[in-house]
């Protein structure tokens, strides 16, 4: 018996140095960019501002594809350049605070050309959101290498899971912000009331970016080996994905879960041309997929800690087909219940809230846990480009939506995400036994 408190203490984790401010500044940078996302989200908001600036669906594709691609597209060429550095905080902090107030730059063109050149503010805000992921790509793979090396696996989970609850219920009053100043109750008329909700945007951004401040970093043990130029990573591309067979499962899984989301933009549209319901649902929407984030957060905790990120990753895979699933049975509904769809049309906003505000987490946390830390950025860089090819996915959406109908894009996005969650049965836990990465 009086070996037991012993025992207890050489079995407690051990946390690395700043653990408890690193988390708090984690889940403030995380919780405000969630909120952000939300006054400007890509499954509502913007859709439904291109729709007043342009009548053709393949623009609100193509608005997609160029986020998509902005965001992925340069993540292998930043890796190689990162993974140089011996701290990466400094770039994160900096590019975050140089590019985060382009959506204020978004607000002042919606505002003031909306209403008398549409044109000219559909290119400028095209331009402003392509340009604002695209530097959030710089961002993104040092940030999930300071994630790795702030926060241990088995705290991970936790970490973001509150950061998600916190940014779902921020979320939640930002749907109703948005509901309102869209409503036709509302004092703001077009373009003003979407100037206001890019503003608010660019407002919870910048907050974001003083969480990003505020990360403490630790000193990086120096490398025993040198990491690939860009041209020789380049080159080792072949050989990676031919002897990393784990790692090529996973980059496929990532495409196809990518391809899954191909009619994400259109359910809005959808919504209010096909079964008539009012701009001002679109609050509501934002809403339901608010909450789907917030249970998301309260999930990911036991999924990613307790289980592991391939439980996490098949989970996320099954939920990702239920919103296009749904929304094939919403005609007839429609047809039953009239304008009283707009109850059961929640659902699919629910569900695109549980998978999308974690459709990255499960692939990036496989890869800390599978990957030694000198190949992370790497690793998470080529995951990512390569998934670039998904950038293809809104802009197929809107071609099937224009040559065929809704509900053949929503048959395909149910057929890509059961094809992926069936290829994550062929993937190896790192629960049960981490492999070394290999060249």
């Amino acid at each position: 018996m009086t070996q037991a408190p012993e025992r207890l203490a050489v079995e407690e984790e051990v946390l690395p140095p700043d653990y408890a401010w690193n988390a708090r500044a984690f889940a403030l940078d995380i919780s405000m960019f969630t909120v952000g996302m939300n006054f400007a989200s890509a499954t509502t908001v913007i859709p439904s501002l291109i729709a007043k600036l342009s009548d053709s669906a393949l623009v609100v594709g193509l608005a997609g594809a160029l986020t998509s691609g902005a965001w992925l597209l340069p993540q292998l060429f930043v890796a190689s350049a990162i993974a140089r550095l011996p701290r990466k905080r400094p770039l994160v902090v900096r590019t975050a605070w140089l590019t985060r107030p382009v959506f204020l730059l978004i607000a002042l063109a919606i505002g003031l050309c909306g209403r008398r050149w549409p044109t000219v503010t559909l290119g400028i805000v095209l331009a402003g959101i392509t340009i604002f992921y695209f530097f959030d790509a710089i961002v993104s793979v040092p940030w999930f290498d300071l994630l790795g090396k702030t926060i241990p696996a088995r705290r991970r989970g936790r970490v973001l899971g509150i950061s998600e609850i916190l940014g779902g219920l921020g979320g939640i009053g930002a749907g109703l912000v948005v509901r309102f100043i869209l409503s036709e109750d509302s004092p703001w008329g077009f373009p003003t009331n979407y100037a206001l909700l890019f503003g608010a945007a660019a407002l919870f951004f910048l907050l974001s970016a003083v969480g990003l401040t505020l990360i403490r970093e630790p000193q990086s043990p120096p490398q025993d080996k040198p990491m690939p130029s860009m041209r020789e990573a380049l080159g080792l591309l072949p050989r990676i994905l031919a002897q990393d067979r784990p790692f090529l499962r996973l980059v496929i899984v990532r495409i196809l879960a990518g391809f899954a989301t191909l009619a994400g933009a259109f359910y809005v549209l959808y919504a209010t041309q096909e079964l008539h319901l009012s701009l001002e649902a679109t609050g509501a929407f934002l809403s339901a997929q608010v909450v789907g984030s917030l249970t998301t957060g309260l999930l990911m905790s036991g999924l990613q800690d307790r289980l592991g990120p391939l439980v996490h990753l098949r989970v996320m895979l099954a939920m990702m087909a239920m919103p296009p699933l749904l929304a094939l049975g919403m005609g007839p509904l429609y047809r039953l219940w009239g304008s009283g769809v707009l109850y059961p049309y929640l659902l699919i906003y629910f569900f695109l809230g549980l998978s999308t505000s974690s459709i990255g987490w499960p692939y990036f946390n496989w890869i800390l846990e599978y990957a030694d830390e000198a190949r992370r950025p790497f690793y998470i860089g080529l995951l990512n480009t390569l998934g670039a090819v998904t950038m293809l996915a809104p802009t197929l959406g809107g071609w099937v939506v224009s040559a065929v109908s809704y509900s053949a894009a929503f048959a395909l996005g149910v057929a890509f995400a059961l094809l992926g969650l069936l290829l994550t049965l062929t993937l190896p836990s790192t629960r049960r036994k981490k492999k070394p990465a290999r060249d």
